[in-house]
């Protein structure tokens, strides 16, 4: 999946007309939402990895400088006085093409399509999924494939394709449960254009699936800019796109391609505030998009880590290391970071890299040749960072590893397609290290954290942190934890979620796969919530448990917001039945959790009288869990007299002692929103619950593994009911 490197496909779903969409399908972790992920089969992919093949080898290389990239707008390329021919590169720096710079007044253009542009028919599901299947079951999926390994030099684009055809059809279905319940007037899909910033590795599924075609298919019109390097294969697949919308009759307005400069870029963001932009990449680069975009949907990765129990540190999980760290040119936003390992010696990382495969003289196409997916392709850029030293292994393998003795880094940064390793290599994993680890754990927010180690750690790790992808290895069976193995399609849901308290900083909601894209763009409909929250709240058949929630109830200000407190309390009772088990080979749970279980505290922070006509909805989702003895409201003076909340801890606090134990805190919210207000009031409900407790999934290496459902399932760290509290 989003890291694995095992082969697997199925045939596309045909779109249904007749099952009706489950309620909340498309609110991760429901019933509907778990009906939609099925067990999916393996075929032979001889056939596709030839055909990618001879692409490579048919490649002429003058093609993207004969045919430069442009912008294209309603399928026509745009051209003006003041455009900028430059050179484009490929991952490595190596000149690959040509792009027209538009001029501002290009720009303008699409400043004004973006603004103004409308679609006439928004259901073109149909239509556009013929187009998708051109591209993953035809020939053009061959080009894809043959494309990002010319400009990326991604060594297993064949997996990528697999498992976007596997996952299509999840996301097509909660497609149509967003869009049923549209039709229903239940709620209202944005249609301001999306804006695309495409990413490199994953772009045939993250970007063309995902943010491209899903919201085309449902009327939202999009901008895919263009990117300063490895920019080339996106391009293309943006233009046999525009070929088939042409071909099926699909306005072509739907689908702009702006190649323009950061700046202009910038420009055009901050043109069309009330869009969305869709972007996957580093936290940085996020943070200084949304000063210009204020709705930014981003999905932002972290440092990936391995912890490895003392003796622990076989032959098979040694590799697991190497391939984790190297998986795709060290290009996966999985890609192992940072390697925990207890009295780590220099034979524990020869025993790592002396089996790494073909260093600079191979290519990506040697690597689809061979299968490969962990080849070092080229040396070390020179001089290392500061603080690392290059280590040679074995067919020449280079390596910058970094040393931090018995405490985790204090500062780490991705070296993005560099093979770096951070290690940290305590006496013991003793209790004084775990607390310590599992701090830097929530301070750095990795995508994913391997445990090679036993039941009893592997759970500390788990319900002390707030990741979104945990893998046990089952070392008695020699099956180790990789970083990099999540298949979302079969449950292992996936994302790349920033440190909870920076979260607004880089993105509005964090990013769940599977999810339907326009769903972040998406709310409920006013009708919809006034109507719903107008019954009197005995009428609601809340579980005796939940009492708590009427004192909470009484803050709201009005029959809409009552109706949103309604919905999110229906989707907490659904979404809470779990933890699901995953469909695949492998052994996942998945769902809603609680904040870590240490360190884990929030606070909603209420600065004057205005905040608690905000409160409610903030307030339901503890008040109605196991997560409420985790909450704690901060009241500002000026705020006056608030009534006691059953269960919640209310302080009285002026902002200078507020500001002092701020830090302490592993979320704060802070009311009222004001300016921070992305403009949406009351999203769809499993994005608004992701802004306040974790979610994803922990799974075992093997399958159908008993022994980790026992131990992982009942688990407190899972989110339930607070009626339920009595049964944990």
């Amino acid at each position: 999946g989003l890291g694995s490197a095992r082969l697997v496909r199925s045939h596309l779903a045909p779109q249904s007309r007749t099952r009706p969409a489950s309620s909340m399908a498309y609110n991760f972790a429901t019933d509907g939402y778990y009906s939609f992920i099925k067990t999916t089969d393996a075929v032979d992919t001889d056939a596709l990895r030839a055909s990618v093949l001879k692409h490579i080898e048919a490649f002429d290389p003058k093609a993207w400088y004969e045919t430069p990239i442009e912008t294209v707008l309603c399928g026509e390329t745009l051209r003006a006085q003041g455009d900028e021919v430059v050179t484009t590169f490929d991952a490595f720096g190596k000149e690959n093409g040509r792009q027209v710079i538009a001029a501002p007044g290009t720009v303008d253009q699409v400043i004004s399509h973006a603004q103004h542009f409308k679609v006439q028919e928004v259901d073109l599901r149909s239509k556009v999924r013929k187009i998708e299947d051109a591209f993953f079951q035809g020939p053009l999926a061959a080009e894809l494939v043959a494309n990002q390994a010319l400009d990326f030099h991604k060594q297993d684009g064949i997996t990528e394709i697999e498992e976007s055809i596997q996952a299509i059809p999840v996301e097509r279905q909660l497609n149509d449960a967003l869009f049923s319940d549209e039709l229903a007037g239940k709620v209202q899909i944005g249609r301001q254009a999306a804006f695309v910033g495409c990413v490199s590795n994953f772009t045939n599924f993250l970007d063309l699936c995902r943010k491209i075609i899903r919201n085309i298919e449902v009327g939202v019109p999009v901008v895919v800019l263009s990117r300063s390097n490895t920019t080339q294969h996106m391009y293309r697949y943006v233009v046999h796109l525009l070929g088939l919308m042409r071909e099926h009759g699909v306005d072509l307005g739907l689908c702009t391609y702006c190649s323009c400069s950061i700046a202009e870029q910038r420009r055009l963001l901050a043109a069309c505030k009330g869009s969305p932009m869709y972007f996957t990449g580093s936290r940085e680069v996020a943070s200084r998009i949304k000063e210009v975009a204020p709705k930014l949907i981003a999905s932002t990765g972290g440092p990936n880590t391995m912890v490895v129990a003392p003796g622990c540190f076989s032959e098979e999980v040694a590799a697991a290391a190497r391939m984790s760290n190297l998986i795709e040119h060290k290009g996966q936003c999985t890609a192992l970071r940072h390697l925990v390992l207890p009295g780590a010696t220099d034979a524990d990382l020869q025993a790592m890299y002396g089996g790494a495969g073909r260093t600079g003289q191979g290519s990506a196409a040697d690597s689809l040749r061979t299968k490969e997916f962990s080849a070092q392709l080229k040396g070390l850029a020179k001089p290392v960072a500061e603080g690392y030293s290059v280590l040679e292994f074995a067919g020449g393998v280079e390596v910058a590893i970094r040393k931090n003795g018995e405490h985790p880094p204090e500062d780490i940064n991705e070296q993005w397609r560099e093979a770096y390793l951070d290690v940290t290599s305590p006496p013991s994993l003793n209790v004084g290290f775990v607390t310590e680890l599992t701090a830097w754990l929530n301070r750095e927010q990795p995508i994913s954290l391997a445990m090679n180690c036993d039941f009893a750690l592997a759970r500390e790790l788990f319900e002390n942190t707030a990741l979104v992808v945990y893998t046990v290895g089952r070392l008695d069976h020699k099956a180790p934890a990789l970083t990099a193995q999540a298949r979302p399609q079969d449950g292992e849901c996936f994302g790349e979620f920033p440190a909870r308290r920076h979260l607004s900083e880089v993105t509005t909601f964090p990013v769940i796969i599977p999810s339907s894209t326009p769903g972040y763009n998406s709310a409920y409909s006013a009708a919809f919530l006034e109507a719903y929250g107008a019954a009197p709240h005995e009428e609601w058949g809340l579980a005796p448990g939940l009492d708590a929630c009427s004192r909470v109830l009484e803050l709201c200000r009005d029959a809409q917001q009552r109706g949103y407190c309604r919905v999110l309390l229906d989707y907490l009772a659904d979404a809470t039945r779990g933890p699901r088990r995953g469909r695949g080979s492998r052994t996942a749970l998945f769902g809603l959790q609680r904040p870590p279980l240490t360190g884990g505290k929030c606070c909603l922070r209420l600065g004057d009288a205005a905040a608690v006509t905000e409160a409610a909805i903030y307030l339901i989702p503890f008040v109605a869990t196991t997560a409420c003895e985790q909450l704690v409201v901060s009241v500002d003076p000026a705020v006056g007299a608030l009534d006691a909340l059953p269960g919640v801890q209310v302080v009285k606090e002026s902002a200078d002692e507020f500001a002092a134990s701020e830090s302490t805190y592993w979320n704060v919210i802070r009311l009222p929103r004001g300016a921070q207000a992305e403009g949406l009031e009351y999203p769809l409900a499993a994005h608004f619950v992701s802004l306040l407790f974790p979610m994803g999934h922990v799974k075992s290496t093997l399958t159908d593994d008993t022994e980790f459902l026992e131990a992982f399932s009942k688990s407190p760290k899972w989110l339930r009911m607070a009626a339920l509290r009595s049964k944990m």
